[in-house]
């Protein structure tokens, strides 16, 4: 009955997606949250955002949910533009919501709910890039804020890797935009780390969190982190309607759909060989899971799943 009601257009959609999803997070903050010792850390704005937890947490979870919420409708707004969903609803924005606060340390601003929005204008631009004829400009922003997303949250850079896929997957691309990603996304990390290095903070050059963040890509480092195993075998019992919606839309559509679950399965692969696996996870999965889920449940005509 709920999901119905999302699956429309009618102004009661999101207004009741912005009550529950404010409702829920709320909740969550008020018997979840715990305030963290100040750390030092190399993440941008991370010092300050620890701050800013510690000593206001209810601002910052203000904030925090206004971003979710402006996330929300405004990923909801491009999966609209570049149809990989059928028809007008809400659903997304609910979906998004909900993911985006998985994790007691993302009830309250954390560099995974401020770099989010900032992934997802990247990936607008990977999507809406036209077939066959990959303009430069386009594939430096979208690298450039990839990038910049990384200084926040280091998990985002791995979205570097599903912009070199779609190039060569949606465009069919020659040698030069490989290179241009490469560069533009290189040109946030290196403009930090020469201000880092100018103001004698060498510890918080980004170039080392490579080593920091990677236990190093070996079998034997990778961890299967068990306790999702539940929601990881969720995501793909979805898989499968998932793929029959795609089989049924156009040949853009289609690869725009098996993009994103590239992007899962890069997502998923990468995060077992963080050294914080467990706090990674979602924040790295949620753009991609919210399609999966969102396509799921608008595919979905029977069972207890579209009541």
């Amino acid at each position: 009955m709920m999901l119905r009601i999302f699956k429309t257009s009618q102004p009661l959609s999101w207004i009741l997606i912005v009550l529950l999803i404010v409702l829920l997070r709320i909740l969550l903050f008020v018997f979840l949250f715990e305030p963290v010792e100040v750390t030092e850390t190399s993440n941008l704005f991370g010092l300050w955002l620890e701050q800013l937890n510690t000593f206001s947490p209810w601002l910052s979870h203000f904030v925090s949910t206004l971003i979710v919420l402006f996330t929300g409708f405004y990923f909801n707004k491009i999966a609209q533009s570049v149809k990989i969903l059928k028809g007008i609803n809400y659903l997304l924005v609910l979906f998004t919501g909900i993911f985006m606060s998985f994790y007691p340390a993302d009830l309250v601003l954390s560099p995974m709910i401020i770099s989010t929005p900032i992934l997802l204008f990247s990936y607008f631009l990977i999507l809406d890039q036209p077939k066959g004829n990959v303009r430069a400009p386009l594939v430096f922003n979208s690298a450039f804020f990839i990038g910049f997303a990384g200084l926040i949250f280091f998990p985002s850079a791995l979205m570097l890797l599903v912009l070199l896929f779609a190039l060569g997957y949606l465009n069919q691309s020659g040698w030069r935009p490989f290179v241009i990603a490469l560069i533009g996304v290189l040109t946030p990390w290196l403009f930090f780390d020469v201000l880092v290095f100018t103001f004698g903070s060498v510890e918080f050059l980004k170039m080392n969190e490579w080593s920091t963040h990677f236990e190093g890509f070996q079998f034997l480092n990778y961890d299967p982190i068990v306790f999702s195993l539940g929601f990881l075998s969720l995501v793909f019992i979805q898989a499968v309607l998932y793929f029959r919606a795609s089989s049924h839309s156009i040949i853009k559509i289609q690869k725009s759909l098996t993009l994103n679950f590239i992007y899962l399965l890069i997502s998923i692969l990468f995060t077992g060989f963080f050294t914080d696996a467990e706090n990674y996870l979602v924040g790295l999965l949620v753009i991609p899971v919210s399609i999966l889920f969102t396509v799921f449940h608008l595919e979905a005509k029977k069972g207890w799943v579209s009541v």
